[in-house]
């Protein structure tokens, strides 16, 4: 547990501040009021603002976990692999006492830290989600599952136990760690395996790591556990996602005996069911804390705790029971608690994702009082809102851990990128402000891109300040003209029209002026100048998709629409025109198709504004549809035909298809005549019947067959002419000739 040294009072730490500052505020005050001496005792509002502490570069992904080392360093656990803009530092780093970063102690995880202890001799116990680390020194990585334990240098203590070999030392991640006297350690987290033994989410090691077996936890939580604290007793608060542990009713919150057997004097009352302890909401129960006088104050995103409303936190007796006289809230999820010592009071510090917080009824949830908080809070120790500790300007996001300070100040760690409006990554530290400073808490945009699609006018959220801590008007400029415009009073930003991509950057600035707190007038100086940025979307030149249209069409079967239709990147609607005007004609979204053929349909775009975007016309994209239609065949009359038995003749005039396809002939009555062709072979006299036929293809259906019937005459072949060989005609010019020798004689 931290102890906290008490402080002066809040009048007391402002006396001694201003008394340092008094040649430069005497100038501010008129002569009547020079006697402000008496007055410094006053309560007064005191804006909380991030000082010098880890600007350049913080923690560039998330810091979880804070801790201070026995010489008051700042030591940091989380998800990142950069600090302070050095590379290597991942999920641990440590910053000196003189805020700069401990450049000696150089160590490594290979994912996040979420649970840090400093023991008395200076090492540290690191656990969280990591299975290995290498340490300050080191070239390589260690296998070390869940836990691990280094030397004040940062270099590995070898006498911590690492699992035996074949198993793991945490085979899920630890999320807490509280250090016995005796030099135990008692752990929490998601694992249910510790050295390869069972152990159910909570466990107890000794000194050298090694599993503690006389720590019975039996079946232990349920579901995990997220903070450990250690009371004086020996006695152990556990807190996390649970509703049950070893069996026994505890939601979110629960106590163990230093046996780790269930404490059952530490009860909620079951007054609504079994609910015994912290549910309704949201789990879980993120982080304890305990006060000196024993009591308990816890930060989570529940609701309730037993029957009574507690909004995300709440305060429980000694014995488990809630303390009902304490009403705080936040309006949104608390993940992380510690206490504070001020003026003689312990308060309680609060962060999380939040932006109000105040107090309320427990027994209806009813908002009492309230007042602006940005991820940060301090409650006084009745519960109260601190209003002394303005953080209305503050984290941008997620605040996972807090760590007062002594001197008032304190550290935050969690997943920001900027605190009052100036960069602070992941890590940050807030100061009470000099009355005699401003600053403006213009945050970074969420989401930080702005689409042109959704039109001109941004939507900044969140909205620019009009007014800066000091109450003094805020003045707005654009750094980026070509890209965007600015309100100058409200920080409204406009897009040029037609819109360009790139980042519309915008200045805040607060001149010069005075602010009066609790009757005293401070001359103010200007304010550092705020800016921050948005990326502009500007689509490119707009383009058409026009999905494959696949289902053939039938001219019989009337109009059909356009599916799957064309859409233009740019949202314009779509105009369609028929490149095959013979084929089909297109009006709106329906196609009428006229003949077979391919019908091309081409989608188009003229082009046209969409919010700030002016687009050009789209290249044009076409489809194409098949379009069926009906044939027939023209099949005229034949003249009969007389030829000789086995001649042919031809079909005149020949058949013809309406779809222009060749026609195939067939003969019905093969026993008169056959076809080939469009040639008709006569075999004997008789009725010849043709079949004219046209099959169709992907444009056509099948004709329906046409027959004409030729009447044809077979003539006999004609009687051949005896003719003489070659011999007989010798022989016969023989004989003639010896003929005409016997006249002449």
């Amino acid at each position: 547990m931290a102890h906290f040294s008490v402080l002066n009072g809040a009048g007391s730490r402002r006396k001694a501040q201003q008394s340092r500052k008094t040649s430069r505020i005497l100038k501010a005050l008129p002569a009547a009021l020079l006697a402000w001496s008496g007055m410094l005792g006053m309560a007064q509002a005191a804006v909380y603002a991030p000082d010098s502490f880890a600007n350049a570069g913080g923690s560039n992904l998330e810091t979880m976990i804070m801790v201070k080392d026995g010489s008051g360093r700042v030591v940091i656990g989380g998800l990142f692999n950069t600090v302070e803009g050095q590379a290597g530092y991942q999920g641990v780093a440590r910053f000196n006492t003189d805020d700069s970063l401990d450049t000696g102690f150089k160590v490594a995880t290979n994912d996040f830290v979420k649970a840090i202890a400093v023991q008395p001799d200076g090492k540290l116990l690191v656990g969280g989600a990591f299975t290995a680390v290498k340490p300050q020194g080191a070239v390589s990585f260690s296998t070390f599952w869940g836990i691990a334990r280094l030397h004040a240098d940062g270099t590995l203590d070898a006498a911590f136990q690492n699992a035996p070999a074949g198993s793991v030392k945490a085979n899920g991640n630890v999320r807490g760690i509280a250090l016995q006297p005796d030099g135990k350690i008692v752990i929490g987290g998601y694992f249910n395996r510790i050295d390869g033994s069972v152990a159910n989410r909570v466990a107890r090691l000794n000194a050298d790591g090694t599993l503690d077996a006389s720590f019975n936890v039996g079946t232990g939580p349920n579901n995990g556990i997220e903070d450990i604290k250690l009371q004086p007793d020996g006695k152990i608060l556990i807190s996390g996602t649970f509703s049950q542990v070893n069996g026994v009713n505890r939601m979110s919150v629960a106590r163990l005996n230093a046996d780790g057997s269930v404490d059952d004097t530490f009860d909620a009352g079951q007054a609504i069911g079994s609910r015994n302890g912290a549910w309704d909401g949201s789990w879980p129960v993120y982080q304890l804390a305990l006060q000196n006088d024993g009591k308990i104050v816890y930060a989570g995103g529940t609701h309730r705790y037993a029957d009574e409303i507690h909004w995300r936190i709440a305060r429980l007796n000694t014995d488990g029971t809630v303390d009902n006289s304490f009403q705080s809230y936040v309006n949104w999820w608390a993940s992380s608690v510690a206490l504070q010592n001020v003026g003689g009071e312990q308060k309680i510090v609060v962060g999380g994702d939040y932006g109000r917080a105040g107090v309320t009824n427990p027994a209806n949830g009813a908002i009492v009082t309230d007042a602006p908080r940005q991820r940060i809070a301090r409650f006084n120790a009745d519960g109260s809102l601190d209003t002394e500790f303005d953080t209305s300007f503050s984290a941008n996001s997620w605040v996972w851990t807090v760590l007062p300070n002594d001197d008032g100040t304190v550290y935050l760690g969690g997943k920001f990128t900027t605190v009052a409006g100036m960069a602070r990554r992941g890590i940050a530290r807030l100061a009470e402000l000099d009355p005699t400073q401003q600053v403006i808490n213009f945050l970074a945009p969420e989401p930080g891109t702005y689409s042109a699609m959704n039109g001109a006018a941004v939507s900044w959220n969140p909205t620019p300040p009009t007014t800066s801590s000091a109450n003094l008007p805020v003045t707005y400029s654009s750094v980026s003209p070509t890209v965007c415009t600015v309100n100058a009073s409200t920080g409204a930003a406009t897009l040029v029209v037609p819109a360009v991509t790139g980042l519309c950057t915008i200045e805040a600035n607060a001149a010069a002026g005075t602010q009066t707190i609790n009757g005293l007038t401070y001359n103010v100086d200007p304010a550092p100048a705020v800016r921050q940025s948005m990326q502009i979307d500007a689509p490119p030149d707009q383009s058409i998709s026009f999905p494959e249209q696949t289902s053939p069409r039938n001219v019989a079967d009337g109009t059909f629409s356009i599916d799957p239709a064309a859409t233009a990147s740019s949202t314009l609607a779509v105009s369609y025109t028929s490149l095959t005007p013979t084929i089909c004609t297109v009006a709106g979204t329906t196609v009428t198709p006229l003949a077979g053929g391919l019908c091309t349909i081409a989608a188009d775009q003229s082009g046209g504004n969409v919010g700030a975007v002016a687009f050009n016309a789209a290249a044009q994209v076409t489809q194409s549809v098949t379009v069926q239609s009906a044939q027939t065949i023209s099949f005229p009359a034949q003249t009969a035909h007389s030829v000789v038995t086995g001649s042919s003749f031809a079909l005149a005039p020949a058949a013809t298809a309406s779809s222009g396809l060749a026609v195939s002939y067939t003969s019905l009555t093969p026993a008169v005549c056959t076809v080939s062709g469009a040639s008709v072979r006569v075999l004997t006299t008789g009725t010849c019947s043709i079949e004219a036929n046209q099959e169709g293809n992907g444009f056509f259906t099948v004709a329906e067959p046409v027959t004409q019937s030729i009447t044809v005459t077979a003539l006999p072949a004609a009687t051949p002419v005896p003719t003489l060989g070659t011999w007989a005609l010798a022989l016969l010019a023989a004989m003639l000739g010896f003929v005409g020798l016997r006249r002449r004689a």
